[in-house]
């Protein structure tokens, strides 16, 4: 082969993977975005919830149905202390229900340490008077982009108010449209 045949080769080459390069970047850059606008769309539904839970507990309007608008405040911030069953729960049902196995649930890690007390792990919510908060992770492995998604739907239809602080996300670059891993910082709340 003469030096012209392999500079045109290499020439050649190296444009496609230019082009390759640039194709990739846009498919990554379509997804972040809709991810984007997912995280946006549930912090969005969190302020809501937010003040919905403000309004309540600084309205001092008699309600007709009391006993009601009690359940419905139970239900969103139980008074259970058992913080750790509170949240396996709602993790085994928000991955069991999106189609996530156990082998792709990589850690589950909950805030509780030292003497374990009725409010283990929790703090004072600065955002929501007289309510506790309760972190934890939840790190998944080899998931799609649409199960995340549906992930994030049954944490959202979940009675319990669930708060995402971070989400962290490495795309499989072998298999497009898969996540190779995904971290979520969740919180939930307790009433005292």
């Amino acid at each position: 082969m003469n030096p012209k045949r392999f500079f045109s080769l290499m020439l050649v080459i190296l444009s496609l993977a230019t082009i390759a390069s640039i194709g990739g970047f846009l498919l990554a850059d379509k997804q972040l975005s809709s991810s984007s606008k997912s995280v946006s769309l549930l912090k969005a539904e969190h302020d809501y919830q937010t003040d919905k839970i403000n309004s309540l507990r600084t309205s001092n309007v008699a309600v007709p149905d009391s006993q009601g608008l009690n359940d419905l405040i139970n239900s969103l911030l139980p008074r259970q202390k058992k913080q750790e069953n509170l949240v396996a729960d709602i993790i085994y049902t928000a991955t069991t229900q999106s189609g996530i196995k156990p082998n792709q649930i990589v850690n589950i890690s909950f805030s509780s340490s030292g003497i374990p007390d009725s409010l283990s792990g929790t703090s004072i919510s600065k955002d929501i008077k007289g309510v506790y908060v309760y972190p934890f992770t939840l790190q998944l492995k080899d998931i799609s982009y649409q199960t995340m998604l549906k992930l994030f739907q049954e944490l959202e239809k979940n009675k319990r108010i669930i708060q995402a602080d971070q989400v962290a996300i490495s795309p499989d670059k072998a298999r497009a449209g898969y996540l190779s891993s995904v971290s979520l910082s969740l919180k939930t709340f307790v009433q005292p």
